[in-house]
């Protein structure tokens, strides 16, 4: 069955979801875009996009309001608890513009995506509506409008995250465990020439980084593991959490000093999912519902960004789902998995508070930098495909 002859039925309207939806519907599918939000707003404060989840934005032509809006970032810097340097990661030029990250409110994003789905045709948005149960003969059970009903699909795609109601319906070999859990906030800058956040901090209390995401915010995000950050959140002290950081690095605690109150501040746990396959019949995975991770490479949105495109590809070029299901997994499985990988490794490093163990940290990542070519390639590896190559199919299936 060719993608132009699929009825689609996509689970969630994240960033992955509605991307997902464009690509789909661009390349000739029909398709049913299911949010259980009456009103959808943007989860989350800001969003570092890297070159990956660039080129994808790019090639469905939505990336112009996005650089107008955001702060491009040359290199990601890593500061040690004195608030020097530790590594300078230096984004390489991938081609086509893509050079940079791009740090960008959620909200922003957000808008970008749903009004390309709301022009677009061929997808039937329904918000609102509760998938309650998915089965792998492609067959969504629904609640929506206060009326229970069925969909048939050819293709169900879950891109409803940690919590998957699709995964549910399926065999899929999940495996999941927590690993962190970690605050956001959005704060006024002090002036658009100044910035006042661009990197991370690996202190005795965890990570604290975040950058401008556009003239007038400032995106912070850190961790929430150390004992006087986990005892201040419990007791809904701002105050407290403002002074435990600020003992430690006086730049967060003036970040903290900008949130209005308490409810201002938006927490997760981060989980780790791993699934044996990412598709069971007609029912298929992507973004945390196939592949949750910790936070610390920045790769959790962009690699849905990346699923989006790659599952879209490998249907177009395949006449049978099952065989383009499974060149998707096989293709975006493993690279995902070193992603994952490092991301929990990164976490772990930058709990790391113990005198001794941090000086060997530091040394260590120090080491590591000056040898040629290993900032490019931790760069290079975490994107799992080449973005300019990105940009140029996503372009071609957009375009039809």
């Amino acid at each position: 069955m060719k993608v132009t002859d699929l009825d689609v039925v996509v689970v969630g309207a994240g960033i992955g979801g509605m991307s997902t939806a464009l690509l789909l519907a661009r390349a000739g599918a029909s398709v049913t875009l299911l949010e259980q939000a009456v009103a959808p707003t943007a989860a989350g404060a800001g969003i570092l996009l890297q070159p990956n989840g660039l080129a994808v934005l790019s090639g469905l032509g939505l990336i112009d309001p996005l650089e107008e809006a955001g702060h491009r970032v040359r290199a990601s810097v890593v500061h040690g608890a004195d608030g020097s340097p530790v590594a300078t990661l230096a984004v390489p030029d991938f081609g086509a513009g893509l050079d940079h990250l791009l740090a960008v409110g959620r909200p922003l994003l957000y808008e970008v995506l749903s009004t390309a789905v709301s022009k677009t045709p061929a997808i039937d948005c329904r918000f609102g509506a509760t998938a309650k149960s998915a089965r792998p003969d492609g067959s969504v059970d629904l609640e929506w409008l206060g009326r229970r009903s069925t969909i048939e699909a050819d293709l169900v795609v879950g891109a409803d995250g940690i919590g998957s109601t699709v995964r549910e319906g399926g065999e899929f070999g999940v495996r999941s465990r927590p690993v962190g859990t970690y605050l956001r906030a959005l704060v006024p800058r002090r002036g658009a020439d100044i910035v006042d956040l661009e990197g991370e901090y690996w202190t005795s209390l965890g990570l604290f980084g975040g950058a401008p995401v556009d003239a007038a915010t400032c995106y912070f995000y850190c961790s929430l593991t150390a004992p006087p950050v986990a005892a201040a959140m419990a007791a809904e002290d701002l105050a407290a959490l403002r002074a435990a950081w600020a003992d430690v690095l006086p730049l967060a605690g003036e970040l903290f000093g900008r949130v209005g109150s308490f409810s201002d501040l938006l927490v997760n746990r981060a989980d780790r999912i791993d699934c044996r396959s990412w598709h069971d019949g007609n029912l298929v995975l992507l973004g945390d519902a196939a592949h949750a991770m910790a936070p610390t490479l920045g790769q959790g949105a962009n690699s849905a960004l990346v699923d989006a495109a790659v599952l879209t590809a490998s249907l177009a070029a395949s006449d049978a789902v099952p065989a383009a299901l499974e060149r998707y997994t096989q293709r975006r499985r493993r690279p995902v998995v070193r992603v994952q990988d490092r991301s929990e490794r990164l976490a772990r490093l930058s709990r790391t508070n113990n005198r001794a163990l941090t000086a060997v940290r530091d040394a260590g990542f120090r080491a590591l930098e000056r040898l040629p070519g290993s900032a490019s390639r931790l760069v290079r590896g975490a994107q799992q495909e080449d973005p300019a190559e990105l940009v140029d199919f996503v372009a071609k299936l957009a375009s039809g």
